[in-house]
């Protein structure tokens, strides 16, 4: 019993048998092909002409033999009937007619290749093999039936014999072209039968009619078998030939496309290279001028931090002179404690260390001196402070990456640039809670000198600048804020255009050509973040610094 499930639906491909075999499909297939077992189907129609040169060609390579064996044949036939030629002259004169188109036939044959030379076209060569061949044929039927009444039964046998022996080799050479075969085989075998209807009687003569009748349709069948199987072996290579052209084609077509795609390969090898040669250059001169930005900036500065230290050196300076003449005081005293010691006359030197101790203001003196000492010290720090800080700024080259504190950035920036600052603004400070970035620590300390540079030249009269951090989710923001006349809109598009300058940055003695800004923005582009600007005429300006809290490798960082 089937089952009550049901498979999946068939394809059409599958039920119309493309895929696999159908047998409704197939049988109408073989019904038209038993109908049309000659007529060439429209897939092989563009074949015609090379299956009729082929055919005519092997038509022509297979004869020679046959064509030398029926001189023999011939012979034979004529010893059977030499009796009967004298009772019917017209059957000699046949052979001779016979004999004299055997041989120009041989010839033909023989000289196939000048043949086609001449007669390049298919079908003509094929009527100057085929006209000779079935006019022999129709000569010796003609033969059989005009001796027939003159011949004995065992003539009529040896006939039979000799029409089925030659026209059996003749499938050999002749099934290439089914037509001359048939044509020249059939009245042959026919003529027997009539011959036989004619001639003497037989003893078997129905056997001999049946025999007659199956090596006629015998032949007539293998005839055409052995022609459908030369003709299916020739187009099957025709479609070989035309395959292995396509694949040849094809192949020649995948070599120029695979040649061409390794020439664009080399050649996009080559453009890389030209384009890493290119980057490393771009990097070295971003190196170079960012290397410049930075001690431009502190030439620029240089007037300010000269004053912040010449201050604390000036007092130093002054403390140490200070100190200077309190120890040469101190000297005398300590001096005078000793010429007093080594003398017996106590009272006259305690009354000299008295007035020494008065003139010298040594209670004055000794209570002076921690607080220059003090005084001096600080003074010393900020020297050394305002140095290491310059140091950390000016330092060159690519520093590698550091989790560092950016309010330690901003006031290390905010101390090499305080001359130039505070002298315009008031400094405010409205600091958020930041965890450690992830940066190279001198360049961005580049782009806050330069964001408070620029808020400090843009001031026209003393305002405030305001610094504001905090931190959003993955990254942190950092917004310096000045109070000054602000951008206008035409110019706020170009603000961080290399050599682009504002007005008042223009009117700036000594300031840079217009790339602190451009600097600060491959900067922070370069460390994955952004910076933007807001500005409203006569109000000032904020520019806004994101920077990520970690640091993301690039293909800059790689090179």
């Amino acid at each position: 019993m089937q089952s009550g499930k049901r498979g999946p639906r068939p394809s059409a491909a599958f039920r119309q048998g493309r895929w696999f075999p159908n047998p409704g499909h197939d049988r109408r297939q073989r019904q038209i092909t038993m109908r049309n077992p000659l007529k060439l189907s429209a897939q092989d129609q563009p074949y015609a002409g090379s299956l009729e040169e082929i055919l005519v060609d092997d038509l022509y390579r297979r004869a020679p033999v046959p064509a030398v064996m029926l001189l023999p044949v011939l012979g034979a036939f004529y010893w059977v009937l030499a009796d009967v030629i004298p009772q019917r002259p017209v059957i000699g004169w046949i052979f001779i007619a016979l004999v004299l188109l055997v041989i120009p036939r041989l010839l033909i044959v023989l000289r196939a290749d000048r043949i086609k030379a001449r007669f390049p076209e298919a079908h003509q060569r094929l009527l100057f093999f085929a006209v000779p061949t079935v006019v022999v044929g129709l000569g010796m039927s003609a033969i059989n039936i005009i001796a027939a009444p003159l011949i004995t039964a065992e003539q009529l046998v040896m006939l039979a014999i000799i029409a089925a022996g030659i026209n059996s080799i003749a499938i050999i050479s002749m099934s290439s072209s089914l037509g001359t075969y048939l044509l020249y085989m059939a009245p042959n075998i026919g003529s027997i039968a009539v011959a036989e209807l004619i001639g003497p009687p037989l003893a078997f003569r129905g056997v001999f009619l049946f025999l007659v009748g199956t090596n006629l349709l015998s032949l007539v069948v293998m005839a055409t078998s052995v022609h459908l199987k030369a003709r299916r072996n020739i187009l099957l290579q025709l479609r070989n030939n035309e395959m292995n052209a396509l694949l040849q084609e094809v192949n020649c077509q995948l070599k120029g496309e695979v040649e061409e795609r390794m020439a664009a390969a080399a050649e996009l090898k080559a453009r890389n290279e030209d384009l890493e040669a290119l980057n490393l250059r771009m990097a070295k001169t971003h190196a170079r001028m960012l290397q410049s930005e930075k001690m431009a900036s502190i030439g620029q500065l240089a007037a300010g931090i000269a004053h912040e230290i010449n201050n604390p050196i000036a007092f130093v300076r002054s403390n140490l002179h200070s100190l200077a003449s309190y120890v040469n005081d101190l000297v005398a005293v300590m001096k005078a404690y000793e010429n007093a010691e080594a003398t017996r006359d106590g009272e006259v030197e305690r009354r000299k260390l008295a007035e020494l101790k008065r003139s010298t203001d040594v209670d004055n003196v000794i209570g002076d001196i921690p607080p220059l000492i003090a005084e001096s010290s600080d003074g010393l720090s900020r020297v050394e402070k305002i140095v290491r800080d310059l140091k950390k700024f000016s330092h060159g080259g690519k520093a590698s990456w550091q989790s560092v504190d950016l309010h330690e950035c901003i006031e290390t920036t905010l101390n090499l640039a305080a001359h130039e600052i505070e002298r315009n603004a008031e400094v405010v400070r409205e600091y958020g809670t930041l965890p450690p970035v992830a940066c190279l620590p001198g360049q961005i300390n580049q782009v806050f000198l330069n964001l408070l540079v620029h808020a400090a030249q843009s001031l026209v009269h003393r305002g405030t600048i305001t610094i504001r951090t905090g931190r959003d989710g993955d990254s942190v923001w950092v917004q310096v804020q000045d109070t000054g006349p602000g951008v206008s809109p035409e110019d706020l598009s170009r603000i961080f255009d290399p050599f682009f300058t504002t007005d008042f940055t223009a009117k700036q003695v000594g300031t840079n050509p217009g790339l602190g800004l451009s600097v600060s923005y491959n900067i922070v582009q370069q460390h994955g973040g952004s910076i933007d600007v807001a500005s409203e005429v006569g109000k000032g300006s904020t520019f806004t610094v994101r920077l990520p809290i970690e640091h993301r490798p690039s293909v800059e960082d790689a090179a």
